[in-house]
């Protein structure tokens, strides 16, 4: 067996985790745990099996860097999680991601899902009229750091009327962008 059958076994584990994260943190603002829990070891199981199939040394490199994007992903939403930014669905979330798909893979997944989150934010904030109140709080943070001398950077914009958006949505939507890609590359190779 090709060492592409099992990457595409893992990324197509990776759209449908994906796929089910979303809708669920959509429909109730909850990343589930079991999924969580299910992904990884479906993940594990995918690398034991290689050990079967294919020489130690490149199982291990594969696992390592996997495990790699898992750290990289919980260290690169350490920060947000302090702030109460991404809740821990979210970053338990990215970590699995990490698992799936590298050092590489996860950052830009985390990278496309912030860009996704970013838009559909910005047009919730229009749909609902927010938009005159997010300049506002821009200008009201650039001025505060300047008058400062950025030191002064720890703000609380949120406001009653604000709109919480489920961002496990938008990281699965990155996720899935990148897996897709993977993918097709992937499958074509084996074809």
């Amino acid at each position: 067996m090709s060492f592409e059958f099992f990457i595409v076994a893992l990324l197509a584990g990776l759209i449908i985790l994906s796929a089910l994260v979303a809708v669920h943190d959509y429909r109730f603002r909850r990343i589930p745990n079991r999924y969580l829990f299910w992904a990884t070891t479906y993940a594990m199981c995918v690398y034991v099996s290689m050990l079967f199939f294919l020489p130690f040394n490149i199982v291990l490199k594969g696992f390592l860097y996997s495990l790699l994007g898992t750290l990289t992903a919980g260290l690169f939403f350490y920060m947000p999680y302090k702030l109460k930014q991404v809740g821990a669905g979210d970053v338990k979330l990215v970590m699995v991601f990490g698992l799936f798909l590298g050092f590489k893979g996860v950052i830009l997944a985390i990278l496309l899902g912030a860009m996704v989150g970013g838009v559909w934010a910005l047009t919730l904030a229009w749909h609902h009229g927010g938009l005159s109140h997010l300049w506002y709080n821009m200008k009201f943070m650039a001025r505060s750091m300047y008058l400062s001398g950025f030191k002064e950077m720890n703000w609380d914009l949120r406001s009653e009327g604000a709109i919480a958006m489920p961002y496990g949505v938008a990281l699965s939507a990155g996720a899935i962008m990148i897996a897709t890609e993977q993918l097709l590359m992937h499958i074509q190779r084996i074809s």
